[in-house]
Parts: structure tokens; C-alpha cells; sequence
């Protein structure tokens, strides 16, 4: 462990966030591929696929956690990347069914991927959910609704969506923590500072 990694983790212990999470739930703004005028870049900010791996979420995350991870069909190597920078390896996928024609380079896709990374033992709460879920396409880069229970049924809280833009839609929203550019945060990472926080967020003297 390097100095900054060190100092990470100890600013990790006075926020009380260090291995905190059982359960990260991730859906990156992937820059590769996305700057086109289609792209995502003409929706929000992207970040490289170092700044993503950069993230100390191996910090937040508890020794025996899981993590879900949204990925573009053309990044899956990206997104096993991903997973091993966070401390998690892969284990398994879900797919998303969209009812949709959408773009591609060599096939038309019609569902989206995201991986499954566990961290440590984590126990499972449900050991019989299909892979595939259907759901209708909403706006751009939205997610179902429909994932939440179905994390929420396998994975065990406490719960932190990176990347998010809205509220998780749960049953039991204290369990979730949520951070991002586009949401009041409820923690401060180190490194990556965001315009809001909540009142929730625990916050260094600098960030205050």
C-alpha cells in the first residue's frame, strides 16, 4: 500500500465509510466509445476508464461484499478490469432485456450486461434469481427500476449505488447510500468530490 492509499484509508476510518459497503451498485459514465454526437457525452460528464479504476471502492468495500456492475456491450474487458482494480473478481452476469433495437457495430443490440463481482465470501440471501430480466427502455442510460429489489434480494445492505442519479426506488431507502455529479452524495470519496452533498455525507474540514 502506497502513501496515498494509506492516507485514503485513514480518511476512510474518520468518515466511518472505510469497508463500510456489502454491496456496490455501479453504472459508470465510460468514456470509450462515447463521443460521438450519439454518445453519452452529450449527457453528462465521462470519465476514463483509469479514473473509474482509480476509485478507492476496494477502501469502501466490506471483506466479504459483491459488486454490480453496469457495462457497454463493447467494454466487458473493460468492465473485468474494472472489477479487479475495485478488489472483486468476477463471478457471474445479469442481462437486460431492453425490447429495443439499439446501436452496434457488428450486431444491433438489444439488452445490456451487467457483471457480478464478489468480493471475500459474501453470503447469498437468494440463490435462485433468473439472469435475464426484461424491462422497458426510459431515458438515456436509465436503469430499471426492477434491479433494486432484485439486489436488494441477493446482496445484503448496506447498499451504495455510485454513478447515481436519482434515489434508489426501495423498499428500505435507508439502506442505500447514493454518490454522484448529479445527486445530493451521502459520502465524500477521496479524490473524486462532487457539486452536492446531502446532510447525511460526513464531510472532511476541506470539503465542508
Amino acid at each position: 500500500m502506497n502513501k496515498q492509499e494509506q492516507d485514503t484509508v485513514q480518511l476512510l476510518q474518520e468518515l466511518g465509510t472505510f469497508e463500510k459497503y456489502r454491496c456496490i451498485y455501479a453504472d459508470p459514465p465510460w468514456s470509450k466509445n462515447q463521443k460521438g454526437k450519439l454518445g453519452a457525452i452529450s449527457h453528462y460528464d465521462l470519465m476514463t476508464l483509469e479514473q473509474i479504476q482509480r476509485m478507492p471502492i476496494r477502501a469502501l468495500s466490506h471483506e466479504d461484499a459483491m459488486a454490480w456492475l453496469w457495462v457497454p456491450q463493447g467494454l466487458i474487458p473493460e468492465g473485468l478490469e474494472v472489477l479487479k482494480s475495485w478488489g472483486y473478481r468476477y463471478i457471474d452476469e445479469m442481462i437486460w432485456d431492453k425490447y429495443y433495437l439499439g446501436l452496434g457495430r457488428y450486431l444491433r443490440h438489444t439488452h445490456e450486461t451487467m457483471l457480478l463481482g464478489i468480493r471475500g465470501k459474501p453470503e447469498l440471501k437468494f440463490r435462485a434469481q433468473p439472469s435475464l430480466v426484461r424491462a422497458p427502455r426510459q431515458d438515456h442510460s436509465h436503469k430499471p427500476e426492477e434491479f433494486f429489489p432484485i439486489i436488494e434480494r441477493i446482496s445484503h445492505p448496506p447498499y451504495l449505488e455510485l454513478f447515481a442519479r436519482r434515489r434508489p426506488t426501495s423498499a428500505c431507502p435507508e439502506q442505500w447510500d447514493v454518490w454522484g455529479n448529479e445527486i445530493a452524495s451521502d459520502l465524500y470519496i477521496p479524490g473524486y468530490p462532487v457539486p452536492q452533498y446531502s446532510a447525511k455525507a460526513v464531510l472532511p474540514e476541506e470539503a465542508r
